[in-house]
């Protein structure tokens, strides 16, 4: 185990350490989520959340349709295409975590290299 941690609160100053103090807050999840939206890979993010909400009100739709079928084939049909709908939605709601966890890690990976750098 190293002691990397603690060398490196050694080499901080307290400004430093005030600068990473306020940059390290706990920020709501929706905060992060519409802050997202903006920069590099948005269109991509408002894409995925278009499509989470598409793939949403899909879903709602073919459980309706589920329920209100008249034949044993269609209920199976609509409640499979519900699965399905339902199964997409989950992946792009992984897909778009995962690219704030990667935002927020590399914001706190590149305070890191300024302050590393800083004292080098």
């Amino acid at each position: 185990m190293t002691n990397f941690d603690t060398d490196l609160k050694a080499l901080l100053s307290e400004e430093d350490e005030a600068f990473i103090g306020d940059a390290v807050d706990e920020t709501g999840y929706y905060q992060y989520a519409w802050s997202s939206f903006r920069g590099r890979g948005a269109g991509m993010r408002i894409l995925a959340w278009g499509g989470i909400l598409l793939w949403g009100g899909l879903t709602i739709l073919c459980l309706y349709l589920m329920f209100t079928a008249d034949t044993t084939r269609a209920q199976i049909n609509y409640g499979v295409l519900a699965v399905m709908l339902n199964s997409a939605q989950i992946a792009l709601k992984l897909w778009f975590n995962m690219q704030i966890n990667r935002i927020a890690l590399s914001r706190e990976l590149r305070r890191l290299q300024v302050v590393v750098a800083s004292r080098a």
